[in-house]
């Protein structure tokens, strides 16, 4: 099997995270190829030219932008999947409920199971977890390059981004169609789901995930900047889904139009400028990952799985 690692980082806790792995996963008895990005942007090139070779396992090792990027190419394939979260938000493993420590994960390598995932896609670019328009790909890109600058943490970055993008923020005129319906209005933020409705640790719907095929759409109406801080205050409070302005839908595929030249698309925390129409699709079940012997990630949900079995044998 081929391991993937993002090893742009030159932190001594980057390298011995790398070194533990190599151990476990000998003790593990797998037989792995580490494989090095020395810069993220490589990741990409690098898993397409794992998910071409002799590998029937591409293990993604990183946070959900590695995970996204992995799982692109891996689908491409019809190969398997496996995820080591190396990262800070770790959604996407813990949607699938890998552990988020290395030995667990690891772990997970030997004994999980296969199951079939949907991926996202929008404009053809795919993603795991969730999409999302307006504020808050503004507010993500405010945060990094805070941290990148003064070094503070990732919570009073995310505050002090958040208080400069309702300031800075002009919502935008969109039209959006789905299954049939058409809105149009002047929103601050829209949400894409592919696997549930988190943003992070807020739950945005406090529903069921979407059935497989299918998206789930937020879209919020705040016409002020006093509408709009308290919609963001209902969302910590884990109220937002009660909001009078706060609509949750589903459908098969979304469609959004806008008048601007580009708009700032976040794909799993990856900041991008589309050109719209923007075009959000699933793929149904097009993905195969290793999930825990454990994991209820069928439970209720859209996604067909293999009998559990030892995967062990998938390392190439």
């Amino acid at each position: 099997m081929a391991v993937l690692l993002n090893c742009s980082s030159r932190s001594n806790r980057a390298a011995e995270q790398r070194a533990r792995l190599g151990e476990l996963l000998n003790e593990s008895g797998l037989a792995a190829d580490l494989l090095c990005a020395e810069k993220g942007r490589h990741m990409g090139e690098l898993a397409r030219r794992a998910a071409r070779g002799p590998y029937d396992l591409v293990v993604a090792g990183g946070g959900d932008g590695t995970m996204s990027t992995v799982a692109a190419a891996v689908s491409e394939t019809g190969k398997t999947m496996g995820v080591l979260p190396l990262g800070t938000v770790n959604h996407f493993a813990k949607y699938l409920g890998v552990p988020l420590d290395l030995e667990g994960a690891v772990r997970t390598l030997v004994e999980g199971r296969r199951v079939q995932v949907d991926l996202g896609e929008v404009n053809g670019r795919v993603f795991v977890n969730n999409s999302t328009l307006g504020i808050y790909p503004s507010i993500v890109r405010d945060r990094e390059a805070l941290r990148k600058r003064s070094g503070i943490n990732k919570w009073l970055a995310f505050a002090l981004a958040t208080v400069s993008g309702i300031r800075r923020h002009k919502g935008a005129r969109l039209r959006l169609l789905l299954d049939g319906q058409e809105l149009e209005l002047d929103t601050p933020f829209v949400f894409v789901a592919n696997s549930d409705f988190k943003l992070g640790d807020l739950d945005l719907a406090r529903q069921r995930p979407p059935h497989r095929g299918e998206l789930g759409v937020c879209v919020a109406r705040a016409e002020s900047r006093l509408a709009m801080l308290k919609l963001i205050a209902s969302a910590f409070a884990g109220r937002i889904q009660k909001a009078n302005d706060f609509s949750i839908m589903r459908t098969t595929e979304l469609r959004v139009e806008a008048s601007c030249r580009k708009l700032h698309v976040a794909a799993d925390g990856e900041i991008l400028r589309m050109a719209p129409p923007l075009v959000y699709r699933t793929r149904p079940s097009a993905l195969s990952v290793i999930v825990p012997p454990s994991s209820d990630i069928s439970a209720g949900s859209r996604r067909q799985e293999d009998q559990p079995g030892n995967v062990a044998a998938l390392g190439g």
